[in-house]
């Protein structure tokens, strides 16, 4: 049974994976002003597409948790198909910036191949350090354990972000 708590949790996660989704499919008409949002050039729509591809898909992620929670699913399940998700699309983006020089993905303007690579190996970095969450909330690990992979993924994330964009 959801609780009232849950229900609102339901409802905030479906109207935010809903208005993700409802603002890349807008995005993505030719005249749409939306797209000034991802710092791209209006007329390329190259950019726009996969800019819209990639909101589209954190949208329909997040309207799958919403449903998952609404469905009354295990936490344990629920948290690491959500963790595993996150790392593979981390891995899918890194791979397609790094490895395919798709950088108009990235939401950093005219990046330069360079730094798109090394962006796309940090995102790619931020993926692996999301992995040795799974096993911890799979088996139960404490709630000390938890955070302390997950603060400390956060932060080497961020520094290999930080390193990339330099």
């Amino acid at each position: 049974m959801v609780s009232p708590d849950e229900t609102v949790a339901v409802a905030l996660l479906a109207l935010t994976g809903g208005a993700l989704v409802a603002f890349a499919l807008a995005s993505r008409k030719s005249d749409s002003g939306l797209r000034r949002a991802y710092r791209i050039d209006p007329a390329d729509d190259a950019a726009a597409r996969s800019n819209a591809a990639v909101v589209t898909a954190v949208g329909v992620g997040t309207l799958l948790l919403a449903g998952a929670v609404a469905a009354d699913l295990p936490e344990r399940l629920v948290g690491l198909a959500a963790l595993l998700a996150a790392a593979g699309c981390c891995f899918v983006l890194g791979w397609l910036v790094r490895y395919r020089g798709r950088s108009e993905l990235l939401t950093v303007p005219n990046a330069s191949p360079e730094t798109a690579r090394r962006l796309g190996g940090a995102v790619l970095i931020c993926g692996a350090l999301l992995l040795p969450l799974a096993p911890a909330l799979w088996f139960g690990a404490s709630d000390a354990v938890v955070v302390l992979l997950a603060l400390g993924g956060s932060f080497l994330g961020l520094v290999a972000v930080a390193v990339a964009a330099r």
